[in-house]
C-alpha cells in the first residue's frame, strides 16, 4: 500500500494527519499544527509541519480546495447515460459557470438516488469548475514542499465523507477562518451547496470594532465567552449573534429552494465542524434557532485511543480537524 497523508493548507494554519486502517478502525501515525505567519512564507510554515509530523519529502498527499476557490452547482438536465452527459458537460456548464470554461478543469456526478431515477426523464447533475490557474498554484507549491498530489477535492466534500449518513436529511456546516460552508445532503446525496464570505476572522474583527479591542484580546474574548450571554453581561454574544443568525437565514432561504424544487423532508440533523464550530455556545443557540439535532461533528470518533493517540491530541473536541481527518483516511471511506 502506498503511503499517504492529508495535508490542510488552511488560511490561518497547517495541519498534517497521516492514518492507517486497521480491523480496529484507523489508528493515529503523525499529526501536526502550525500557524501561519506573515513573517515566514507559506512554503516553509508546510515545510516545518512536515517535519513535525515525520513526513518525508515524495510522500503521496491528499489536498482540498476551499468551497470560495471553486464553482459549484447543482443542475437538472434530460435524463441522459453516463457517455451521453460527458460529452454534452460542457454545452451545459456554459449555462451556469461564470467564466470561460477555458479556464477552468470541469468536474461532473450524476447525484439524483438511483430509485428517482426510475421512470425519470431528467436527472440531478453536480458541475464543479476549478480554476486551471487556482490548480498550477497548488501544484507548484506542493513542488517547492516536495510533495506529489495524490487527489484533490472541495472541502465540502471532505465533510460529506465522514459526516453523511445513507439515511438522513442532513445541514452540514463548516466554520472556517475566512468563508462559512453550507452543504445540504439527503441520504448521502449532495442537493445544495453555498460558500459564505464571511468567517471566524470576521467574527474578530467585529468584535474588536464594537467592543473597542485589540484584535488579539477580540479573539480571546470570541474564544472565551462566545455566544454565552450569561457572561460579560452578555455583550460578546450579542455581537457575534447577529453574523451566526446570517448562517441560519442562508440555511432557512436554502431550505425554502430546496422546497420548491419539490424536496418534501425536513432536516433531521445539523453537524457543525470546522474551527469556528468550537465557539462556546454555538451549538445552544443553533439548537434554540433551528428547533433540529445539532451535533459538533467528531471527526476522530472512528480512531483507536490508544496511548500515542491520546499523547497527541489532547483536546476531547475536535471538528477543526474534520478536513485534515477526512483527506488522511479517504482511500478507506
Amino acid at each position: 500500500m502506498s503511503v499517504f497523508f492529508g495535508l490542510d493548507v488552511g488560511s490561518s494554519q497547517i495541519k498534517v494527519l497521516q492514518a492507517e486502517k486497521s480491523s480496529q478502525g484507523f489508528k493515529l501515525v503523525n499529526y501536526s499544527a502550525v500557524d501561519l505567519s506573515a513573517s515566514e512564507e507559506k512554503t516553509e510554515t508546510i515545510k516545518r509541519a512536515l517535519h513535525l509530523a515525520k513526513i518525508k519529502p515524495g510522500t503521496d498527499v491528499n489536498l482540498a480546495l476551499s468551497e470560495a476557490d471553486v464553482y459549484t452547482r447543482i443542475i437538472e438536465t434530460p435524463r441522459l447515460s453516463e457517455a451521453e452527459l460527458a460529452s454534452s458537460i460542457r454545452y451545459e456548464a456554459e449555462e451556469y459557470i461564470p467564466v470561460p470554461l477555458d479556464e477552468v478543469e470541469l468536474y461532473h456526478q450524476i447525484v439524483s438516488d438511483p430509485e428517482e431515477l426510475v421512470g425519470a426523464k431528467t436527472m440531478r447533475v453536480l458541475l464543479i469548475a476549478v480554476p486551471k490557474e487556482r490548480i498550477k498554484l497548488l501544484t507548484e507549491l506542493m513542488d517547492e514542499v516536495g510533495l506529489i498530489p495524490k487527489s484533490l477535492e472541495t472541502e465540502l466534500f471532505s465533510l460529506k465523507r465522514i459526516f453523511s449518513s445513507p439515511k438522513k436529511y442532513q445541514i452540514l456546516v463548516l466554520f472556517s477562518h475566512k468563508t462559512t460552508d453550507l452543504m445540504i445532503l439527503d441520504k448521502g446525496l449532495p442537493r445544495f451547496m453555498h460558500a459564505l464570505p464571511s468567517g471566524g476572522l470576521a467574527l474578530t474583527k467585529t468584535l474588536a470594532s464594537e467592543l473597542a479591542l485589540a484584535e488579539d484580546q477580540a479573539e480571546q474574548y470570541k474564544r472565551t465567552y462566545g455566544l454565552q450571554a450569561e457572561l460579560l453581561e452578555g455583550k460578546v454574544a450579542g455581537v457575534l449573534a447577529p453574523a451566526i443568525d446570517e448562517v441560519i437565514n442562508q440555511i432557512n432561504k436554502a431550505l425554502v429552494y430546496l422546497q420548491q424544487q419539490g424536496q418534501s423532508r425536513t432536516p433531521e440533523q445539523l453537524v457543525i465542524a470546522g474551527g469556528g464550530a468550537m465557539l462556546p455556545g454555538l451549538s445552544g443557540y443553533l439548537v434554540k434557532k433551528m428547533n433540529l439535532e445539532v451535533v459538533v461533528g467528531d471527526p476522530l470518533e472512528r480512531f483507536i485511543k490508544d496511548e500515542k493517540f491520546k499523547q497527541i491530541i489532547t483536546s476531547e473536541v475536535n471538528p477543526h480537524l474534520a478536513i485534515v481527518t477526512s483527506l488522511a483516511v479517504k482511500d478507506w471511506l
